[in-house]
């Protein structure tokens, strides 16, 4: 009896360790195992290192339907013109009008490169109780080579919950104090109690995050009434902001689809000013053509080495197809209605 004893108090505190939970082992200087759920389990093939990774199930309830017939049709309104947007929900969502685009030039200010811009749009459903603000992907090759080379620049302060990357934090502020700031205000003053309904796809994505985060920041919204929709979404900024993010907006999907080239731009681990990237909460995965009644995996860490991190193989026409739509030309045709 007595070496039994002695037995459990020389085991006790291995037990004890590994039956921590993730945050509690990784905070003591250890690893977690999402295979065993044990803390520095000894052999193991996921090993958890950052508390931003611990394995949870999201907040709040994914929905494919709603994705397809809200806000597919949101983040297409969103690309186009004044004309098509509406035409977008008047194919889809016949309650939601559209209230405002703006369009301002977001151009790195090199004098070498030609001039960009940034869109988005803001919408109202008076029957739903919805408000929305869609921005727009990146638009030609230009653009995109400013997104890249800034990706070595530099990266802002977001108030004080972490870096984000330049370009998206400018091209944010050039669409904010060019006609959002106000936009939004207003909105607010006509209807104080709506949801907020933000999405993009792309570089409007990064910008939904930012706005979304924005908006929230600067006291105009509270979080439990902001819903958070990106499609094909870069990471935005680092390990504080994606931490900060995911523990204040218990609505957050990240649709990721198969392949997609974009969301492991930048690296999480950059060569030139070794400064960690990671998403913020919660990838849902389709690895398959995202047609109807595809099945889509809920992705348990925010950025490791489940669902589309495991991918090898990138593919750029994946980044433009989301749920079985070109979505090049999704927005300029009104959005048509699937059958």
């Amino acid at each position: 009896m007595m070496k039994i004893c002695l037995i459990l108090v020389l085991l006790f505190p291995l037990i004890a360790n590994g039956l921590q939970t993730c945050e509690q082992c990784i905070s003591s200087g250890n690893h977690y195992c999402a295979d065993t759920k044990l803390c520095n389990s000894p052999v193991c093939l996921n090993t958890i290192t950052v508390a931003l990774n611990c394995p949870h199930a999201p907040n709040a309830t994914y929905d494919d339907h709603e994705a397809r017939t809200k806000w597919l049709p949101l983040f297409g309104a969103g690309a186009t013109n004044e004309k098509m947007a509406q035409k977008c929900f008047d194919n889809n969502w016949p309650t939601m009008k559209l209230s405002k685009r703006i369009l301002v030039n977001c151009s790195d200010p090199s004098p070498i490169l030609p001039t960009t811009q940034c869109a988005m749009i803001t919408a109202v459903d008076t029957t739903q109780r919805i408000l929305v603000l869609s921005f727009r992907a990146t638009v030609g090759g230009t653009q995109m080579g400013e997104e890249i080379l800034n990706y070595f620049v530099g990266k802002k302060q977001f108030f004080d919950v972490g870096m984000i990357f330049e370009f998206f934090y400018d091209a944010y502020v050039a669409l904010w104090n060019g006609g959002l700031s106000t936009e939004i205000r207003n909105l607010k003053y006509k209807y104080p109690d709506y949801e907020v309904w933000v999405t993009g796809h792309s570089l409007g994505a990064a910008l939904a995050s930012v706005g979304a985060s924005w908006i929230v920041k600067t006291g105009l919204f509270n979080p439990n009434n902001v819903k958070v929709f990106t499609a094909g979404q870069p990471r935005t900024g680092d390990y504080n902001y994606a931490l900060w993010h995911q523990n204040t907006f218990a609505y957050s999907f990240r649709v990721v689809h198969h392949h997609d080239i974009v969301p492991h731009v930048p690296f999480q681990y950059e060569v030139v000013d070794h400064d960690k990237m990671y998403h913020h909460r919660t990838e849902v995965w389709y690895n398959n053509d995202m047609s109807e009644g595809s099945p889509y995996q809920i992705c348990p860490e925010a950025d490791g080495l489940y669902c589309v991190n495991q991918q090898l193989d990138l593919s750029w026409n994946d980044h433009t197809h989301y749920f079985n739509t070109d979505l090049n030309v999704y927005g300029d045709q009104g959005c048509p209605k699937k059958n």
